[in-house]
């Protein structure tokens, strides 16, 4: 999500929740509203941000109560802690501001949704070197969890080349292409994705001169691997775990 995108969602429901007022509490609205909130924050910020995290576990009920407590009481403690969420949302407006527009000639949609929520923060403060780590992290992680998580012959977790040369061989359930040639140079680019990239990223901080430039290069071929998965296993991969 592009920054000015999420600028606008967010005020939209924060001046939403500030017109219904209590009538927010209505299990049905409140529920569209967090899940909508949470949903710009975490394809904005990132899962891991401390705004997202701290949007997902505010609290918008009493931690102490009797069989008395009046409803006065949940009102007011159900105010209190969208207050505090529009405060959260407050802070996030801030922060996407102050990111500037870095990430608004990117168009997210030439990449994997998933991937590029994960690191579109990083793209937006421009941390190119964190850029193409996570993507090495994240798609060897994600290709793991969608494929069943293979093992080696001795039961031990694969990575690495390892893993890729397992997932994607000639006679594996998610091998990539329509024929042999295909299979071939599609588990090479998997294994040297890994071997080229993934090693050298995971393991060094790169210092050159054309960071921005390579970190998208290694972003690309990360996509390209998830999206061929997408396109040709969406069906048979494990996308909900």
């Amino acid at each position: 999500m592009q920054a000015r995108q999420a600028i606008q969602s967010l005020k939209q429901l924060k001046d939403e929740a500030q017109q219904e007022g209590p009538r927010l509490r209505e299990t049905e609205k409140f529920s569209s509203w967090k899940g909508r909130v949470q949903s710009v924050l975490t394809r904005a910020l990132g899962v891991d941000h401390h705004l997202t995290q701290s949007f997902i576990k505010n609290r918008y009920s009493l931690s102490v109560w009797t069989d008395g407590t009046p409803d006065s009481a949940w009102e007011r403690a159900f105010l209190g802690g969208v207050k505090r969420a529009n405060g959260i949302i407050d802070a996030a407006l801030f922060e996407l501001e102050q990111a500037g527009t870095s990430d608004d000639a990117v168009d997210e949609t030439a990449f994997d949704p998933d991937l590029w929520a994960h690191v579109q923060v990083h793209v937006q403060h421009e941390n190119w070197q964190a850029v193409a780590s996570q993507t090495a992290i994240f798609v060897e992680d994600r290709v793991r969890q969608w494929c069943g998580d293979p093992k080696g012959r001795d039961g031990q977790t694969l990575v690495g080349k390892g893993l890729f040369a397992k997932i994607l061989a000639n006679d594996g359930q998610f091998r990539l292409g329509k024929e042999a040639g295909e299979w071939e140079g599609w588990r090479g680019i998997g294994m040297g994705f890994t071997q080229a990239l993934g090693n050298v990223d995971r393991h060094n901080i790169q210092k050159r001169a054309d960071a921005k430039r390579y970190a998208f290069g290694v972003l690309g071929v990360g996509s390209l691997i998830l999206t061929q998965l997408r396109h040709q296993d969406g069906e048979d991969l494990a996308l909900d775990e």
